[in-house]
C-alpha cells in the first residue's frame, strides 16, 4: 500500500480562481484510449473490497463505554446519566437536522460548543456551504459509542465528554437514493446542555468521519435536465458546471439506449477542486488515480445501491476533449444504472467491459484507437491467455489500459456474435442472486461454455490486432 496522501489544506470560502480546460479540442486517439480504459475504477473499489467506499459503514473494534460524570450538581447513577446524555444528544442532532432543512445557520451553530474555537469556525463555513445545496432529507441516527477520547483530549474537555458514533443520511432534491455517512462526533456538557466540540477526535484506523464536498470547500450547484452537478466553487465556473451538466444529461440518454432496466436516471455528479480532494471524497490513498478520469461510488445496503454518484478527477478529466468526456460519463452512468438492479457483483471484466460497450456504442471511435494498448501487446507477442481479472484493474499497481480494452472486446464480441440483447441478459443473469452466476450462465445465455467463450475471445483479440 502507498503512504497516505498529504493532509489537505484548511478549506476557506475565498472566491475561486477559475482556470479553463487544458485542452478544448477533441481528445486525441491515444488520449481517448488511455483515459477511457481507466475511467471506471469503481469496479475495483466495489468488487475487490480493498477500499471502503464513502457510503459504507465501517465496523470498528468495540471499545469500552465511558461512564458519564455527573455535572451541574446532579447525583444520578451513571446509567441514568448515560440515558440523559443519549436523550440530550438525540435532541441536539434533531435540531442540527432541522437547521439544514430550514437553511438556518444560526440554529446549526447553536449546537456547537463556543469554547471549541477552531471547530466552531469550520462549522460556520460548512453551514454557509450547505445552505446552497437543495436537500430533500438530512437525518441523524445515534448508533452508539465511538472510541475513547485520548487522555490529552479528555484533559482539556469537561468531565463526561465522549465520542459518539452517528449515521448521517441525506438526499439531494430530485435524486432517487439517499447517502449514508459515518461520523464520530465529540459531545461535551456545557451549561446544562450537550454540544458538539469536534468531529476528528476518533482518529484513524476505521474511525474517521466521512467527508463530502462541502467539508472541503464552497459549493456550486447546477441542475441539468437529467442530472445534478455539485462542484467546488474555487475551481469550477458556472459555465464549466453547466457544460458538465449537459454532458451528464447526454450520458444518461446514451445509457438508456442499451440498458432499459429501472434506475433513477437522475444521477449526482461531483466535481472536486483537485485530484487530492477526489481521493479524500472516495476514501482512497491516491495511488494510481492519475490514470482515472472518474469514479462511481456509493454503498450497498440490503441488496440495494445507495447514494451512488460519479466523482470526477479534474486532473485527468480536464485533459479530455468532447468525445473523451462523453465516453467517461456514459461509462460511469452505466455503472450507476446497472448497480440499481445488481444484487451479486458480476465478474469485473463484464462490469467494466459492459460499461465501455455502452459508452462507445454512442461514438464512432475506431477499434484500433479504443484497443490500442492491447493491440500493441498482441503484436509484441504478449497476447492475453485469460479474461481480465481483478488484479489487472488495480490502478495502484501499474498500467491498466489493456485490461479495460480486453474487457470491452469481450463484451463487443458477445454483442456481435450473440446479439446485444444476449449481452444485456448475461449481465442481468450473473448479477442476480437467483441465478448461478458466471461461468455457469455462459451456457444458458450464450449457448457455449466459459472455456469455449474464452478461446473465442482470444481469437477475436488476435483478429483485431491483425487488422
Amino acid at each position: 500500500m502507498s503512504p497516505d496522501s498529504p493532509p489537505l489544506a484548511s478549506p476557506t470560502d475565498a472566491e475561486p480562481t477559475v482556470g479553463g480546460d487544458r485542452h478544448s479540442h477533441l481528445v486525441s486517439a491515444a488520449a481517448i484510449a488511455v483515459a477511457v480504459a481507466v475511467l471506471a475504477v469503481v469496479a475495483l473499489l466495489w468488487l475487490t473490497g480493498t477500499l471502503r467506499p464513502p457510503g459504507a459503514a465501517p465496523t470498528p473494534t468495540p471499545t469500552p463505554t465511558p461512564t458519564p460524570t455527573p455535572t451541574d450538581g446532579q447525583d444520578a447513577a451513571p446509567r441514568d446519566l448515560e440515558g440523559v446524555r443519549t436523550a440530550a444528544v438525540e435532541e441536539l442532532l434533531t435540531a442540527r437536522s432541522q437547521a439544514i432543512l430550514a437553511a438556518d445557520p444560526a440554529v446549526w451553530l447553536a449546537q456547537v460548543d463556543p469554547a471549541a474555537n477552531d471547530f466552531a469556525a469550520s462549522q460556520a463555513r460548512v453551514a454557509k456551504r450547505l445552505a446552497v445545496v437543495p436537500f430533500a432529507q438530512w437525518d441523524y441516527q445515534l448508533i452508539g459509542q465511538g472510541p475513547q477520547l485520548t487522555p490529552e483530549r479528555a484533559a482539556v474537555l469537561p468531565e463526561g465528554s465522549a465520542i459518539v458514533r452517528v449515521r448521517l443520511t441525506y438526499r439531494i432534491a430530485d435524486t432517487a437514493t439517499s447517502t449514508d455517512r459515518e461520523q464520530y462526533l465529540t459531545v461535551v456538557p456545557r451549561g446544562g446542555r450537550w454540544l458538539l466540540a469536534g468531529d476528528d477526535d476518533a482518529g484513524p484506523s476505521g474511525f474517521e468521519t466521512q467527508r463530502d464536498l462541502w467539508d472541503l470547500g464552497p459549493v456550486l450547484v447546477v441542475r441539468g435536465t437529467r442530472s445534478t452537478v455539485l462542484g467546488d466553487r474555487r475551481g469550477a465556473s458556472q459555465a464549466r458546471m453547466e457544460r458538465l451538466a449537459r454532458e451528464a444529461d447526454a450520458a444518461v440518454a446514451d445509457v438508456d439506449e442499451v440498458w432499459t432496466e429501472d434506475w433513477s436516471r437522475r444521477p449526482v455528479v461531483v466535481l472536486p477542486r483537485s485530484q487530492r480532494d477526489m481521493a479524500e471524497l472516495i476514501g482512497d490513498e491516491g495511488k494510481g488515480l492519475a490514470q482515472i478520469a472518474a469514479v462511481t461510488t456509493g454503498a450497498f445496503e440490503d441488496g440495494q445501491a445507495r447514494g451512488d454518484r460519479v466523482v470526477i478527477n479534474p486532473a485527468a478529466f480536464d485533459t479530455l476533449g468532447e468525445v473523451g468526456r462523453m465516453v467517461v460519463l456514459a461509462h460511469e452512468m452505466t455503472h450507476v444504472a446497472t448497480r440499481a438492479s445488481t444484487v451479486v457483483s458480476p465478474p469485473i471484466w463484464l462490469s467494466e467491459g459492459f460499461a465501455d460497450y455502452v459508452a462507445y456504442s454512442a461514438t464512432s471511435v475506431p477499434t484500433s484507437v479504443v484497443a490500442s494498448d492491447l493491440i500493441d501487446d498482441v503484436r509484441d507477442g504478449k497476447a492475453p491467455r485469460r479474461l481480465p481479472e481483478q488484479a489487472d484493474f488495480d490502478a495502484g499497481e501499474g498500467d491498466i489500459a489493456a485490461a479495460y480494452e480486453g474487457a470491452w472486446l469481450a463484451c463487443r464480441l458477445i454483442a456481435n456474435r450473440y446479439g446485444e440483447k444476449s449481452l444485456v441478459r448475461l449481465y442481468r443473469a450473473v448479477s442476480d442472486s437467483e441465478g448461478p452466476g458466471w461461468p455457469e450462465e455462459s451456457a444458458a445465455e450464450l449457448g457455449t461454455s466459459a472455456k469455449v467463450f474464452t478461446r473465442q475471445w482470444r481469437d477475436y483479440v488476435r483478429q483485431v490486432a491483425a487488422t
